[in-house]
């Protein structure tokens, strides 16, 4: 059996096992009112409605740019064909997710096909399970990491084929790639860059690939130079992707402890949770809101910048390590006494999410002890219910973030991973192959401004493509000679 035909049936395999996994894990959840559409569908339902990029919290608030426009652009032209954020454009958006991750799927195997026979199987594999088997991952209802991930994929497999027989195609997708990159995500716009940087000074002597990395270098430039020119028109500044950078610093390294913020601390800093918040946002305009944690910002780093440094140490290890999985809060089941609720909320127990039966339990984390005794000292009119409600859902987040399970998937999307990198490095004669170095490049270059600014799981989630290579890469190396690429 040839490589080709060999690569086909296995991104085929990926594929169905992926289409049948969206069938099962996101049919519950598609019905109206089952989920939120978060910033980004705000967004995308001002843009289908004729109101411009705008309103991420909702609410008429004005232009913005808090988020990044190519996710939103498509999600805003599902919502013009299938309707403003019903269950049809929910479908429609779980069909485009699971096509660009078999897409990605299909570009990690062909883009391995060269190597020994193992590589791509098990790398394909890797990744297909973790799509399918993180409890918050890119097969969720919702979940923007598909795009992340195919535009990963997309690079990786460009920067191996550029310089090969499929040169010609490979150039203009990595030229496409890195253009949409620009406009998806930080760490992708640097991954392109660096991609493209690579491969000019690789490539010193070779000059189709030399002009390849630059016209994606320039796609890349041009592309966020055309969105910056955007926003500095609306704002009168420079926004080169996303305005909220002072909000997201100020979130990781003033007002949470540890670089790491908890769901607790988003909270009650974002917006879209607090009412307090949207109102400032709201009244303030979203350029003059993110510049008032500018100055605060500065001066708590200015005065401990080794804090600020051991900040950075903890999200790296959080990248490298283990990455934690703690939402530290859960959505409460069913109603309060609206007395009740109010003292709930008096007391930092409860935050209201803007609707009578939606609120969060913002501290379903702490000893029941402890919860229990502060439930009991509030004289709530119902605090048996309350109690009961409280129990319930620190069920819900022991079953999702407790335990064993949670420790493993902490370690399996950071630490596992990075040791992996480590083994096939030790083992491989003559070191790495050129596959597994690329996606170190391209993870570790996703991964830097989230390291540097702030760092969750959210963020570690778009480079399950480039673990998977590496992970692959050292199955390999220790089940035979390893060939490169």
């Amino acid at each position: 059996m040839t490589a080709v035909r060999r690569s086909g049936i296995v991104a085929l395999a990926g594929a169905l096992a992926l289409a049948i996994a969206a069938v099962i894990l996101n049919t519950p959840a598609l019905a109206p009112g089952a989920f939120n559409w978060a910033e980004p569908g705000n967004v995308a339902a001002a843009l289908a409605q004729g109101r411009g990029f705008s309103d991420p919290f909702g609410g008429g608030t004005g232009p913005t740019a808090w988020v990044p426009p190519l996710p939103v652009a498509l999600e805003a032209s599902v919502f013009l064909a299938f309707g403003v954020k019903t269950a049809a454009s929910a479908k429609a958006l779980v069909v485009i997710s699971t096509c660009g991750l078999a897409a990605a799927n299909a570009l990690l195997v062909f883009a391995l096909r060269r190597s020994a026979t193992p590589l791509a199987i098990i790398a394909s594999a890797v990744f297909v399970g973790l799509s399918i088997g993180l409890s918050d991952g890119p097969m969720r209802v919702l979940s923007e990491a598909w795009l992340d991930l195919l535009l990963s994929a997309a690079l990786l497999w460009a920067a191996l084929e550029v310089g090969g027989e499929s040169r010609h195609g490979a150039s203009r997708v990595l030229v496409v790639a890195s253009a949409a990159a620009a406009l998806t995500d930080a760490g992708l716009a640097l991954a392109a860059l660096v991609v493209a940087a690579a491969l000019a000074f690789a490539a010193r002597d070779e000059a189709f690939v030399r002009r390849a990395a630059l016209a994606a270098g320039a796609a890349a430039v041009l592309s966020a130079g055309a969105w910056t020119a955007r926003n500095a028109a609306v704002f009168h500044r420079l926004v080169p992707l996303k305005s909220n950078f002072w909000f997201e610093l100020h979130l990781a390294n003033v007002a949470s402890a540890d670089g790491l913020p908890r769901a607790e601390t988003v909270l009650h800093s974002l917006p879209f949770f607090d009412a307090g918040q949207f109102e400032r946002y709201s009244s303030l305009g979203e350029i003059k809101y993110v510049d008032s944690f500018r100055a605060p910002t500065i001066a708590a780093i200015a005065a401990a910048p080794s804090h600020f440094a051991a900040n950075i140490g903890r999200r790296l290890a959080n990248a490298l390590i283990f990455c934690r999985h703690d939402g530290g809060a859960v959505l409460t089941r069913g109603h309060f006494d609206a007395g009740d609720l109010q003292l709930l909320a008096g007391a930092g127990l409860l935050l209201p999410a803007g609707a009578p039966d939606r609120a969060f339990w913002t501290r379903i984390d702490m000893p029941p002890v402890r919860a229990r005794v502060a439930v009991g000292a509030l004289h709530l009119a119902d605090p048996d219910g309350v109690w009961r409600n409280w129990a319930a859902c620190r069920l819900d987040y022991d079953a999702q973030f407790g335990g064993m399970t949670n420790l493993g998937v902490g370690f399996l999307t950071a630490g596992v991973p990075t040791l992996a990198l480590l083994l096939a490095a030790l083992r491989g004669r003559g070191g790495l192959p050129r596959s597994a170095r690329w996606a170190a490049v391209i993870g570790g270059a996703m991964a830097l401004p989230y390291i540097l600014v702030n760092h969750n799981d959210r963020h570690q989630l778009p480079l399950l493509a480039m673990q998977a290579v590496v992970m692959g890469t050292c199955v390999q190396a220790w089940v035979e000679r390893p060939r490169k690429p």
